[in-house]
């Protein structure tokens, strides 16, 4: 994981405030939900999506805010601080963890909706601060089913951690693909896996990206059975599961799996990897 650091804003505050403008000259009053009529709004709406999107992916060299898969295309806006907090303490949850957010010129929707001012501050709904491109968190070919990053988190609660300035040295990659974050408390719901970064494909994305990078092969043009039986050997000797190993094989049997494993070339890095 990477460290983002938002540094756009003129450019992005200037396409909120021309959507909030819009919005009020139509509807004469900020409205509740109002990223969904950001979402919604066409012609000059679409434009200004567009370019917001262009500023989030640029600023995260095209690579998914969670999981470092490439975001060229099947990508969603992730709003660090869910967009329908339950309260304001439950915004203020999300704040104090030495983030990007602790500075940032935002304040809870509700509120900017109750206080009928322009911006600044700006609704965390749709704040250029609280926006990060995620992947779709589709990875099994043929199943929409979302099983990482935005679209699986849903309403979890996550601390920000792509926004927090050491997060590259605390996130840490074992060999065998587990992720984990070194300063994690909450035992129940670690962020890690509220964001579904440990599912079972991801895991066996990067030990795959671990072993390229160890043996020095290039990926696209390596012989895929020699790796995959490489890696097969290393599971037999940890005792892996035969559900794991068994999946293995999808990426020499379906070519999708190994475009998708193509991806996350983030981890062609030996010094990723503890």
């Amino acid at each position: 994981m990477e460290y983002i650091e938002k540094k756009r804003h003129e450019d992005a505050h200037a396409l909120i405030e021309g959507f909030l403008k819009r919005h009020h000259d139509v509807y004469k009053a900020y409205q509740k939900d109002l990223y969904e009529y950001f979402r919604d709004e066409n012609v000059e709406g679409l434009a200004t999506r567009r370019a917001l999107i262009e500023i989030l992916v640029d600023e995260q060299n095209y690579r998914c805010c969670y999981c470092m898969r490439r975001v060229n295309t099947g990508h969603t806006i992730e709003h660090v601080i869910v967009n329908h907090p339950r309260d304001e303490e439950d915004y203020n949850r999300y704040l104090g963890n030495e983030s990007q957010l602790d500075d940032a010129d935002i304040m809870l929707s509700y509120s900017f909706v109750e206080r009928q001012l322009p911006p600044p501050p700006y609704p965390h709904s749709v704040a250029y601060e609280n926006m990060l491109m995620s992947c779709d968190g589709h990875c099994c070919i043929g199943n929409r089913t979302s099983f990482t990053c935005n679209n699986y988190r849903g309403n979890r609660f996550v601390y920000p951690l792509p926004l927090m300035k050491n997060i590259t040295n605390e996130v840490r990659y074992r060999k065998d693909g587990f992720v984990y974050w070194t300063n994690e408390t909450d035992t129940k719901h670690p962020t890690i896996e509220s964001l579904g970064l440990n599912y079972n494909l991801l895991k066996l994305i990067r030990r795959l990206w671990c072993k390229i990078a160890t043996m020095g092969l290039d990926a696209a043009n390596c012989n895929r059975q020699s790796l995959i039986y490489e890696v097969l050997g290393d599971m037999v000797g940890e005792g892996a599961s035969d559900e794991s190993m068994q999946s293995l094989f999808l990426f020499i049997e379906n070519d999708g799996y190994w475009d998708l494993f193509i991806q996350f070339d983030y981890f062609n890095d030996v010094t990723k990897f503890e």
